[in-house]
């Protein structure tokens, strides 16, 4: 059949046979190779954003873990410390005696290994400065304290004076 067709014809149908036969190799080959190669780029970004996920989270851990360490070493320093007498010192301190209505120890919760004893504190009389110096050494202090609760009420004889209520807790491990 191929050598009763003319040079024309013989031609053509070499250029179409070349023509089916590359656009198979095309679409049988190159382009599922370039899909695969595309694929591998993909999972290869992907797989380096999740290592920077990963030493991120690793440059976390490390940083919770050393918190976490020097809040017990704190805790075990804590046998000679008395919340009471040292929120007192500070209350009497910053906004005097006259100014202390009460100091009543709240009893203590515990979780997961931890006690939580807590003193909550009414102060009258007492100007925003004060109240904020107070909290701040309450803050600040050595001992793992948090000021968890605070009400402020302006007075009415002097609006420049304020009444206040705060719970201030205190850590430690369970004995």
């Amino acid at each position: 059949m191929f050598s009763q067709m003319s040079q024309r014809e013989r031609i053509v149908l070499i250029i179409g046979a070349l023509f089916v036969l590359l656009m198979l190799v095309y679409f049988g080959l190159v382009t599922p190779y370039r899909k695969a190669l595309h694929g591998l780029d993909r999972k290869i970004a992907s797989r380096q954003q999740q290592l920077v996920d990963m030493q991120t989270l690793r440059r976390q851990y490390v940083q919770l873990k050393q918190n976490l360490n020097a809040f017990q070493q704190q805790l075990d320093q804590e046998s000679a410390f008395s919340m009471f007498s040292f929120l007192e010192s500070l209350a009497v301190r910053h906004v005097g005696r006259e100014n202390l209505i009460y100091m009543r120890p709240q009893p203590p919760a515990e979780k997961d290994g931890f006690r939580e004893e807590s003193v909550e504190i009414k102060l009258e009389r007492v100007d925003l400065l004060q109240l904020v110096r107070l909290l701040y050494e309450v803050e600040s202090a050595e001992m793992p304290l948090q000021v968890k609760n605070l009400r402020i009420k302006t007075r009415f004889d002097d609006p420049h004076r304020l009444d206040s209520v705060l719970t201030v807790a205190s850590f430690g491990k369970n004995r």
